[in-house]
């Protein structure tokens, strides 16, 4: 085979394998990307609301006090409230309140003991009691289900709401 003819067949050769090669093989820059359609962006959901309130008052809780309730305050006072809820065996530690507390008890039971009263009294549902200002109290759920409190407190403003103190009993 001449020289001339080999380099015609190589050259035909590089013609035909270049038919064959993906883009860039060659060296060559890789191809201008084909534009892709993109879908329309879709709206974005309402953000989530919170629930309307049910019209009108709602009850959180009612109990009854048994003893005569006197309340007065040196000046002004905040009032809170909270619901607690005490697993069966948890008590809140011997404590008092700079102000005064009335809890009613809406499920479960729970025994107050007092620091004249260490037998303490039970608690049930749709009863209530009052702890007069700064006097040491412990509630303790003795029962097999969680007792839930509804408490309110009546606080001079920037007091804490509540005291740790030595068990009384």
């Amino acid at each position: 085979m001449t020289t001339g003819r080999a380099l015609a067949l190589l050259g035909l050769s590089g013609i035909l394998l270049a038919g064959c090669a993906q883009p860039g093989q060659l060296g060559s820059g890789p191809p201008d990307p084909v534009p892709i359609p993109v879908a329309p962006a879709l709206p974005a959901p309402p953000a989530p609301t919170a629930p309307a309130p049910p019209p009108g008052p709602v009850l959180i809780g009612s109990g009854r006090l048994e003893e005569r309730v006197q309340i007065r305050t040196p000046g002004p006072a905040v009032v809170s409230v909270h619901t607690d809820v005490l697993r069966p065996g948890a008590s809140t530690g011997w404590h008092r309140h700079p102000g005064t507390e009335t809890t009613i008890v809406s499920s479960g039971s729970v025994t107050v003991l007092r620091e004249d009263d260490c037998e303490g009294t039970r608690y049930s549902p749709g009863d209530a009691l009052f702890v007069v200002d700064a006097e040491p109290h412990l509630a303790r759920n003795d029962g097999a289900v969680p007792a839930e409190l509804v408490v309110t407190s009546l606080l001079a403003p920037g007091a804490p709401g509540r005291e740790s103190v030595p068990a009384a009993c």
